[in-house]
């Protein structure tokens, strides 16, 4: 069975938190897609990188939501999108029935203040934590946090890292060794996982 696997993208999204992921997700067995709010119109990075969404946010085996434009406040970006409020909310009304959600660096945000992290352990990148401390559980200071059914990654490269551990849970250590290798990326090994302290 394919897990389907969605990435969240909008205006001014980090390159590097979707395409992390999205490469290290390519494997056999994990369908990765680029999903936009609620059209497939071009979305443009926060580098200026334009692309096509290949479909619509939708329940699926799990979404990884990125961040981008959160220290400078800017419009378009992770803090745009949670002043608009359309992406945080369509993410609340998909979480019920989501096996998992996930972020990477700031768009720990876009799920924190949707009230999705509240009284979880959680990370995102460190220049939000004053941001990110009072809608969390707790703030942990790994690469990776999981607690279940969301999981969290700290800043940029940490997505490399939390999609290793996507193939990991999903598909076992062996799969997820075998993408490191065949990417020739050296694995962190810094989870943080809940009820493994």
């Amino acid at each position: 069975m394919t897990l389907r696997v969605q990435i969240a993208v909008f205006d001014g999204f980090d390159e590097i938190d979707v395409f992390g992921p999205y490469e290290i997700l390519s494997v056999p067995g994990i369908q990765v897609e680029l999903a936009s709010l609620e059209s497939t119109a071009p979305i443009r990075s926060m580098r200026g990188i334009v692309i096509e969404p290949q479909t619509t946010l939708t329940a699926c085996d799990g979404i990884i939501v990125p961040g981008g434009g959160w220290g400078n406040r800017a419009d378009a970006g992770a803090w745009g999108e949670v002043q608009r409020g359309d992406l945080p909310e369509r993410i609340t009304e998909l979480a019920p029935d989501l096996p998992w959600l996930a972020s990477v660096c700031s768009g720990g945000m876009i799920l924190a203040s949707a009230g999705l992290l509240a009284d979880r352990p959680a990370t995102t990148n460190p220049g939000c934590f004053d941001d990110f401390r009072p809608l969390v559980g707790e703030v942990i200071k790994e690469r990776v946090v999981d607690d279940g059914d969301r999981l969290t990654a700290g800043a940029l490269f940490c997505g490399n890292d939390l999609g290793l551990w996507i193939i990991e849970r999903e598909l076992g250590t062996p799969a997820a060794d075998h993408a490191a290798a065949s990417k020739a990326y050296a694995r962190q090994d810094r989870v943080w996982r809940s009820g493994a302290r």
